[in-house]
């Protein structure tokens, strides 16, 4: 994953924005194929479900692929249409998000003035946290990087740019924190090396 990045962005710097571009399309294309799936997303409800009712178990755990399923396969749609290649990494407590777009079909995306307007058509989009505590109901996801085609963003546009996503920021905390309901019975959640962990 690091070297195919590294790849692009060399290859964008040097080439310029058209070839990186098409090289960037093909690596988010291949890591979409692998990572998620509906029968990833259906089988994580079922262990979710079990979970709840089963009263034995303090823990449960997913991976970055069963978490990045439920995002993409499950009832609700947690992304809106035109975005491809949504990518999913978590690591030592932190979470790093991946997705392309197309700034034709979202042109208030790059209406902020600090977003670059030599960008593609295609723009890589990547957001950068960990989960926080809030209340007995409720995590925070700590956003502290963001990037469009890694181009690092101002954290006073980093809100404009979850509100592309339909998340809204939460007022009364210091940077970006956008707020998660808990599942019902799930008194807590953390990431712990590559796992989301949630806690009865």
């Amino acid at each position: 994953m690091i070297a195919s990045l590294c790849v692009t962005a060399v290859v964008g710097w040097f080439f310029g924005p058209t070839l990186a571009n098409g090289i960037e399309g093909i690596l988010s294309d291949q890591r979409s194929i692998i990572q998620g799936s509906p029968e990833i997303a259906a089988a994580a409800m079922e262990r979710m479900d079990n979970f709840q009712q089963d009263v034995s178990g303090m823990l449960l755990s997913f991976s970055a692929e069963e978490v990045a399923s439920l995002i993409l396969h499950s009832g609700a749609a947690l992304l809106p249409d035109g975005t491809v290649g949504f990518r999913l990494e978590m690591a030592e407590g932190g979470a790093i998000a991946r997705t392309r777009v197309s700034t034709s079909d979202f042109p208030d995306l790059m209406k902020p003035r600090e977003i670059p307007a030599f960008l593609p058509d295609t723009v890589s989009i990547s957001i950068e946290g960990s989960l926080i505590p809030l209340t007995e109901k409720e995590i925070g996801f700590a956003i502290y990087g963001a990037q469009i085609s890694f181009i690092p963003l101002p954290s006073q546009i980093i809100p404009q740019v979850l509100l592309f996503f339909g998340i809204e920021v939460q007022d009364g905390y210091p940077g970006s924190v956008f707020r998660i309901p808990l599942p019902n019975g799930i008194s807590g959640a953390y990431i712990l090396h590559d796992r989301l962990f949630l806690v009865r």
